[in-house]
């Protein structure tokens, strides 16, 4: 059992994955490499994903962060980068969808389920933690128990 999670203390692997979305996910999308963060918590994961999938982890590294911005500003992005190389491994996916459920983690974090389907493990749906920083989202934790054991 993996978690991602970038607490102000540090990033973590651990194991829980939760993310609150509503659209679906699928294409690729072009995406700057020098634009941090997304304009909404489903658009950061939306994203994220799309990044893994092609092991674009300097893209998934500037949707990672807290509500002080990018993760790479605190621990660098070659640190970043190498801890996007494992979740880019856990989330390579044929599909997903996101779904919303309106639940908060605070003042400015939502949570985005991501029902992913034709990873390595099988089908799960993973919860995603979503982060405002200033006017931009952030991922901030993936919960990947569902990953780990089949989904």
């Amino acid at each position: 059992m993996r978690t991602m999670s970038m607490p102000i203390a540090g990033l973590l692997l651990a194991a829980t994955v939760a993310l609150p979305g509503l659209a679906c996910a699928g294409g690729s999308q072009t995406y700057s490499d020098n634009v941090y963060g997304a304009e909404t918590p489903e658009a950061a994961v939306t994203r994220f994903l799309e990044a893994a999938n092609v092991d674009e982890y300097r893209l998934m590294a500037n949707l990672f962060g807290t509500e002080d911005g990018p993760a790479e500003r605190r621990w660098g992005r070659a640190e970043v980068e190498q801890r996007m190389f494992v979740l880019a491994g856990i989330l390579h996916h044929d599909s997903f969808q996101l779904r919303r459920l309106n639940l908060t983690e605070g003042p400015s974090s939502v949570r985005v389920f991501a029902d992913i389907t034709g990873t390595s493990n099988g089908n799960a749906s993973v919860p995603f933690i979503t982060v405002l920083a200033g006017d931009r989202w952030y991922v901030q934790q993936i919960l990947t128990e569902t990953l780990s054991g089949g989904g």
